[in-house]
């Protein structure tokens, strides 16, 4: 069945179109968020989770020497298949490096059990965030593995978790944004906070830069506040942060004009999200592949545009999937085509819940056209 959705706006017609959907992997048990890593010519590495989320979760790697026509495992040792995830921060530097700090932070002491977000919250603080950071090349191999320190940051203790993009500026500067969870949460509710780092000497420090605070006069953003945050440089220079605030609230954003400086309030972007996903295309179009529903239960995974690139207005979502799934997506552009990487899968539920012939990740593949 044809999936396809045209937006008109200011003299301009988008229309985008599903081509294709493809199996990548397909298990009995249970897969789930998936992470594209592009290396050289067509080689592409998958880092994926197997297992019941909230369970005993593995976090194995697949590779693709064909542009994902097949896929094997990856090879005993290989540096990409070590805690690589769709967790993390990643980021293609101009050096033709590729870069990825890990999730949590290295000088954390588990005091609690480690499954859960709210025990991961409440027992993962640290006074002073460090993480692994290491670089790759484009053939995946390690280049080096070291420590990043973040400083500045304006509370005393908090746990870190890190998601999204890493960016490097014409100056060199890298920007990224991190996740925090500053005080404790409670049982039934999240306060994240997302805040934007720069380092000035290659990603051994971070600094500080600014916090986007969920707490409102009116109550917290959101059922979670901001978190899961991506960024990306815009077709007219601008930077933007996107964050999810939920699994049923609306994905919210903020706007640098100055290079990283100063960040603008966040604001709703208007859909619904987990863990956003930015890129902005060769044709001009920013998108940005997410999903959303309720936590544990069939979900909507779509892509969203901005026509003129600068994210000021989304149109209305493209769902090219809506079942099992953790709504966890990952993208990449190739020939002039978007392609989002997703999860057709158990989630929370065990592997039999659901009547599926088997588990998969899977890739749409949409052509994006502007007139």
């Amino acid at each position: 069945m044809l999936q396809q959705a045209t937006y008109k706006r200011d003299e301009r017609t988008l229309t985008a179109t599903v081509e294709r959907t493809d199996v990548l992997l397909k298990s009995e048990d249970i897969l789930n968020f998936p992470r594209l890593i592009e290396l050289e010519g067509d080689r592409l590495v998958l880092p994926y989770g197997r297992g019941r989320h909230g369970g005993s979760e593995t976090r194995p790697a697949a590779v693709s020497d064909d542009l994902g026509k097949t896929w094997a495992d990856a090879p005993a040792g290989f540096p990409m298949a070590d805690n690589v995830q769709t967790s993390g921060i990643l980021g293609y530097l101009r050096d033709g490096v590729i870069a990825y700090i890990d999730v949590f932070p290295a000088n954390v002491r588990w005091s609690k059990a480690e499954h859960g977000a709210y025990h991961r919250s409440e027992a993962g603080k640290v006074s002073d965030p460090a993480f692994r950071f290491r670089r790759f090349s484009k053939r995946g191999d390690l280049i080096d593995d070291g420590i990043l320190k973040i400083e500045g940051v304006p509370w005393d203790l908090a746990s870190y978790e890190n998601y999204g993009t890493l960016l490097e500026l014409e100056n060199g500067d890298l920007v990224t944004a991190f996740e925090a969870q500053v005080g404790f949460p409670s049982e039934e509710r999240f306060t994240f906070t997302t805040f934007i780092g720069r380092s000035t000497d290659g990603g051994k420090t971070f600094q500080h830069v600014q916090t986007f605070d969920p707490a409102t006069p009116d109550g917290y953003v959101g059922d979670e506040g901001f978190c899961e945050p991506d960024m990306e440089i815009l077709a007219n220079g601008d930077m933007l942060c996107i964050m999810r605030t939920g699994q049923r609230s609306p994905m919210y954003q903020s706007r640098s004009t100055d290079g990283g400086r100063t960040w603008s309030e966040p604001e709703s972007a208007g859909w619904q999200g987990v863990k956003p996903h930015l890129r902005l295309l060769s044709n001009g179009v920013l998108a940005c592949s997410a999903g959303r529903g309720a936590y544990g239960f069939p979900q909507v995974t779509h892509a969203m545009f901005s026509m003129d690139g600068t994210g000021r207005h989304w149109e209305y979502p493209l769902a090219f999937h809506t079942g099992p799934g953790c709504s966890y997506t990952s993208n990449m552009e190739r020939g002039g085509k978007l392609y989002v990487a997703y999860s057709h899968s158990s989630f929370t539920r065990e592997s039999g819940a659901y009547t599926l012939p088997y588990h998969a990740i899977k890739w749409a593949v949409i052509d994006v056209e502007v007139s």
